[in-house]
């Protein structure tokens, strides 16, 4: 029986991380806005009002998707 439990909660540990791995990826304003389910539009207007800041990798611009969630929950 305590084998299958910590079998169990390994297995609840690997997919919590799963998550967190795929949150705290950087991705494009195109992805960004799938998974918010707003427009590439909003997203671009988020940024400009200072909603929501980007990293810059050169030209690139990229977001984590957990730090726009927080700062969008924070600032309405």
């Amino acid at each position: 029986m305590e084998n299958k439990a910590h079998r169990s909660n390994t297995r609840k540990v690997l997919f919590d991380n799963q998550i967190k791995t795929e949150t705290s990826r950087y991705v494009c304003s195109k992805e960004l806005a799938q998974i918010l389910g707003v427009s590439v539009h909003a997203i671009r207007k988020w940024r400009s009002q200072g909603r929501i800041v980007p990293k810059r990798f050169g030209r690139s611009v990229r977001y984590v998707v957990d730090d726009v969630v927080k700062a969008l929950s924070r600032k309405g």
